[in-house]
């Protein structure tokens, strides 16, 4: 597997990914929080200390064939995923206010999990 220095377009691929119908998958946040990661077939994230691929003060991004053209690692600073994941989230909190509560929710254990 391929480790890409490309941060900045792998962090916003794997938001994309969360999203379906530019709508931002609850289910996605509800999982980071409770399992330290969350993922589909071939793209998915991991700050999960009994990960292999473990680095402490990073999230994984892992991205597979076909989403890309070849296998690729990512290490993003927890902090610019969790800024890059709030962002995300208050964009789609305006849109569904309805969701607040429980997206905060989610989003202050994700937080803690990262120790931001």
């Amino acid at each position: 597997m391929y480790v890409s220095n490309d941060v900045d377009k792998y962090l916003n691929y794997y938001m994309k990914s969360i999203c379906f119908l530019d709508k931002l998958q609850i289910s996605a946040i509800k999982r980071l929080a409770e399992y330290k990661g969350q993922g589909d077939e071939y793209i998915s994230c991991s700050f999960d200390p009994d990960d292999e691929d473990y680095r402490e003060g990073y999230v994984t991004l892992y991205f597979w064939k076909p989403a890309v053209e070849q296998d690729i690692m990512v290490f993003v600073d927890n902090r610019k995923f969790y800024d890059c994941l709030m962002r995300t989230s208050k964009e789609f909190i305006q849109k569904e206010p309805e969701v607040k509560d429980e997206l905060e929710g989610y989003l202050h254990l994700v937080r803690m999990e990262l120790n931001i």
